[in-house]
């Protein structure tokens, strides 16, 4: 079903492109340039183990948009990837990789519309859909999506599973450098809603089933249902959101799915340097264990938890408690200073301790286990868009993430700190 969806996507796209209304069409592109320099340290809070990583990504888009009047568009965006990733224990590993991210073809009319090929889906805070494009190979899907935009009301209901590019780490194990989970049957039918009440304030609400076959070797299969809704709004510089999340369904064979999360956050942004002051918790209840036939800990593979729950990647939003205060300001043009320090705590001490993916244990539960207080985080970036180079930006970003007793209780009474940084240079033209 993917390569099909694909390979319709190109020849309509082509066939567009390359047809007799080509000299009619409205055409527009772009190319965006990232190089990305990172360092990962100490991230298993053992400073006697050294798996420090270095890294240097590069990253090419290309765009090309066309409009053919009538309704029709075609969109195809290809991609060039090249990492060199070092540790001590692998060395150098290069990877390099290109492909589409995306490659779609589009009908609109008045507020109706369809699209059909590779696209990415992005919602609300992105805690459940986004492109996650800090990676280098950011998430995309293969399918299609029906929407209806008019006045107040937006609805977007989508058929897609992930394409089969998503994760890129470099690695010594078969097939080298590629996704080691494959994607061929997982696939996401669902809608999201948004009705504004009035600029930048209203509410969405949405439900996403997530599906991957049955696999007899491991007996596992996933079937489960998201019903979630989120609360938005600015007034008079004060912005606010509340996200409340709920599965139900099947994790895997004899094993059901009941999870939530709720995530709050707030802030005012005053006219000197555009300062805004914010705060937010997170949190999503652990699974104990204590009952085999239920799977409690909220998991939804196709997030931006990057964004949300540390730079660190130490976190995503399961079993989980986060307050997070934020500041950002401008003191000059083109120049944004950004700061957010996170007090993280397990919202249970005998549950897994999942990292960013969500799936991915970083320390193991046990039900003797009494300490929840993971520690605190402190992430410090800026950001600078040259005012002689439209299109050119500069990044750097310092990570300090300081544990706390959960990690001593889980390491061996090892606590050292971890730390994480790149430099970023973007441009688009």
């Amino acid at each position: 079903m993917k390569h099909y969806l694909i390979k319709k996507a190109c020849v309509l796209a082509c066939t567009l492109l390359l047809g007799s209304q080509v000299q009619a069409a409205t055409w527009s592109t772009s190319a965006d340039i990232r190089e990305r320099y990172q360092i990962f340290n100490n991230f298993d809070f053992n400073s006697a183990l050294d798996k420090d990583t270095f890294e240097l990504d590069s990253r090419l888009y290309l765009k090309a948009k066309a409009d053919f009047g009538y309704g029709f568009s075609a969109y195809i965006q290809p991609q060039a990837i090249l990492i060199r990733n070092n540790t001590k224990t692998t060395g150098t590993q290069s990877l390099t990789q290109s492909d589409l991210y995306q490659a779609y073809v589009q009908y609109r009319y008045k507020g109706l519309g369809v699209k059909l090929g590779r696209q990415t889906l992005v919602y609300g805070d992105q805690r459940l859909l986004g492109h996650l494009g800090w990676k280098d190979v950011a998430r995309t899907f293969d399918g299609v999506k029906a929407f209806y935009h008019q006045g107040a009301v937006k609805l977007d209901v989508f058929a897609v599973h992930p394409a089969d590019i998503t994760s890129m780490t470099p690695t010594t194990t078969s097939p080298q450098g590629k996704s080691l989970v494959t994607w061929e049957d997982r696939r996401l039918i669902g809608g999201y809603a948004t009705y504004t009440i009035m600029p930048k304030t209203g509410v969405d609400a949405y439900f996403i089933n997530w599906h991957h076959n049955q696999h007899a070797s491991t007996g596992q299969g996933r079937n489960i249902n998201t019903f979630g809704t989120r609360l938005f709004g600015q007034w008079n510089g004060f912005d606010a959101t509340g996200e409340y999340v709920r599965q139900q369904g099947t994790w895997k064979n004899g094993v059901s799915q009941q999870a939530d999360a709720l995530a709050v956050k707030a802030g005012y942004t005053f006219g000197f340097w555009k300062t805004r002051l914010g705060v937010e918790f997170d949190y999503s209840p652990g699974d104990d264990k204590a009952n085999p036939n239920k799977h409690k800990n909220f998991v939804l593979p196709f997030h931006t938890n990057h964004m949300h729950y540390g730079e660190m990647d130490r976190f995503s939003w399961a079993n989980l408690k986060d307050v997070r205060f934020s500041l950002k300001t401008s003191p000059a043009h083109g120049l944004s200073l950004m700061a957010d320090t996170h007090l993280f705590w397990l919202a249970d001490a005998r549950s897994d301790w999942l990292n960013v993916v969500g799936t991915g244990v970083l320390f193991a539960g046990n039900p003797t286990f009494t300490q929840t207080r993971a520690g605190t985080e402190v992430d410090l970036k800026l950001a600078y868009k040259l005012s002689f180079l439209k299109g050119f930006k500069l990044v750097g970003l310092y990570g300090l993430f300081n544990p706390g007793a959960a990690v001593r209780e889980r390491n061996g009474g090892i606590a050292n700190n971890a730390n994480f940084g790149y430099v970023l240079g973007q441009y688009v033209f």
